[in-house]
């Protein structure tokens, strides 16, 4: 019976019996063969048995079957004389713990799966792996798992998350060594990180976000410590000090400058800017859109018309065929709801839409000749396409100038990824916007160039040039900079090392988005010691 004991991963020394095939599964009788055994509280070896007697365990599933085994262990004689134990039963520490109803690998299994899952999730999981359990027993097995927090750090990250956003807040713990949780805290206070800290003598780098209470509990839990402000935090909050500049200079270009009055040619003829060049809509499809937009006109006729007569949102969309919402947006807007232009998707042509407007603007009438220039640079489209472009440039006039108008479409919210992206990387049209608005304004002009460099200093880790260039925001007379300044100067050691060091806590938000995930498969129900053991002990 060999062949079967190694088939089925029996530990040495226990041998296969019989194998019978039930209903439910397989039942499979093993008996223990080693001669000898230890006694468990002197561990002196005994060959002298005193009875057998068999225990009933639950095994992990063989080939989509429940395994039952009938294992039949023996009792020895304790032969030291000095020894309390006078008889005991042999120890099968490596396949089955003392008084245990299932081997040690079915129990691995069950840990696993609600370490993966949850209980309820779990129990339904494991019943179609043919491992019948329950939630309690899921629960309690993750709940036994020992505890892996006492080990030493000495790069520890630390940030914060929720239990309930907005309202109650806890605190992850990494190694930044290991990337590993090594604990999880039920609050953020500063005592409560700085009575852990101060249990981890080998703590000599501290990486965190710029929140006071992480920096006082390191100040207090381990002084030895250099703490390093996270940088990308960092450059968030000097992206939300140029935002608000940026929304106060925006504001201040379109009140005092006024559109320039256009010439007499271009009266006479209509101007389209180039982020709005299509190629002119066929005939046919211009009557399908007029056919719809009658359509919609005359239900919003008819809305208004129930309205005055006293009908509520829900019958008025029940009658014409529409959602409640529109109903309630079309009697809101308090005119006809035109609908709105779609955005233009990028295709093969977007790339040499610049150069064609260049060469059309010099003169160039030939579009064979212009698609024949095009396609030698790498165009994949179709001649057809081209002409299709071209065609209203004959009606109407396409610029790409620098001018206030610009300035209009954007907003703070969007216009601060021109500030902050990699200048080469944005193209031609994006490059002019930029530019608009540095010659717009000079403060914008001035925090733009504070703000490159300091990004510069960020990807290039050159923490020695921040009083250089706090320098420059203090004679830059940018309030907004100026206060993020102030704010840099009260953790200024903290920035100059995260700015200097290669560490970041980039691997701790890792972490809090997987606590995310295994919080919610927990559906807010479990408290904070389940929480802690699955974070802890996820894979």
């Amino acid at each position: 019976m060999m062949e079967e004991a190694s088939l089925l991963s029996l530990p040495e020394g226990m041998r296969v019996e019989q194998i019978q095939i039930t209903e439910h599964g397989l039942v499979i009788a093993v008996e223990a063969s080693h001669p000898t055994s230890c006694c468990p509280l002197c561990t002196q070896s005994s060959d002298s048995i005193k009875t057998h007697y068999r225990r009933t365990l639950r095994d992990a599933p063989c080939v989509g079957r429940q395994v039952q085994l009938i294992l039949t262990v023996r009792k020895f004689y304790c032969r030291n004389p000095y020894c309390s134990q006078k008889v005991f039963t042999e120890r099968l520490p490596s396949f089955v713990e003392p008084w245990a109803r299932m081997t040690i690998r079915c129990c691995q299994h069950i840990t696993s799966i609600g370490l993966a899952t949850c209980g309820k999730g779990g129990a339904r999981l494991a019943a179609r792996l043919e491992i019948p359990t329950t939630r309690p027993t899921i629960l309690r097995r993750i709940m036994a798992l020992p505890d892996i927090s006492g080990s030493s750090v000495v790069y520890l990250g630390i940030d914060d998350f929720s239990f309930r956003r907005g309202y109650r807040f806890g605190t992850i713990l990494v190694n930044l060594e290991s990337h590993r949780v090594v604990d999880l805290l039920p609050d953020r206070r500063a005592e409560t990180a700085a009575r852990w800290m101060y249990q981890q003598p080998d703590l000599a780098v501290i990486s965190r976000d710029r929140g006071g209470e992480y920096a006082s509990a390191a100040r207090e839990g381990a002084p030895q410590a250099i703490q390093c402000a996270d940088r990308f935090h960092v450059v968030k909050n000097l992206t939300e000090a140029v935002q608000v500049l940026l929304a106060r200079c925006q504001a201040e270009i379109l009140t005092e400058k006024k559109p320039d009055e256009p010439s007499q040619d271009e009266q006479n003829k209509p101007f389209i800017s180039i982020e709005e060049w299509r190629p002119k809509i066929p005939a046919h499809i211009e009557r399908v859109q007029r056919a719809r937009r009658s359509e919609r006109s005359a239900r919003y006729e008819q809305a208004v018309e129930l309205n005055r007569l006293g009908k509520p949102p829900q019958e008025i969309a029940r009658i014409l065929g529409v959602t409640g919402r529109t109903i309630q947006r079309w009697l809101k807007a308090d005119t006809f709801p035109d609908a709105k232009r779609r955005r233009r998707r990028p295709g093969s042509f977007e790339i040499y839409a610049s150069y064609v407007l260049s060469r059309w603007q010099a003169g160039e009438r030939n579009g064979l000749a212009i698609y024949r220039e095009i396609k030698e640079q790498g165009y994949d489209g179709s001649e057809r396409t081209v002409y299709r472009y071209l065609e209203p440039l004959k009606q109407a006039e396409v610029r790409a100038s620098i001018d206030v108008h610009r300035l209009q479409k954007w907003t703070a919210n969007t216009a601060i990824w021109l500030f902050v992206r990699d200048p080469e990387k944005l193209d031609e049209i994006e490059r002019e916007d930029l530019a608009a608005f540095c010659e717009a304004s000079a403060p914008l002009k001035k925090a733009y160039d504070l703000l490159q460099d300091f990004l510069s200093m960020v990807h290039k880790r050159e923490g020695q040039r921040l009083d250089a260039w706090l320098v420059r925001v203090a004679e830059s007379e940018l309030p907004e900079l100026q206060s993020f300044a102030a704010g840099v100067e009260k953790d200024k050691d903290a920035v100059q090392a995260g700015l200097t060091w290669a560490i970041n806590n980039g691997m701790v938000e890792g972490h809090v988005t997987k606590l995310k995930l295994i919080k919610r498969t927990m559906y807010g129900r479990a408290g904070f010691a389940l929480l802690r053991q699955r974070v802890l002990h996820a894979v």
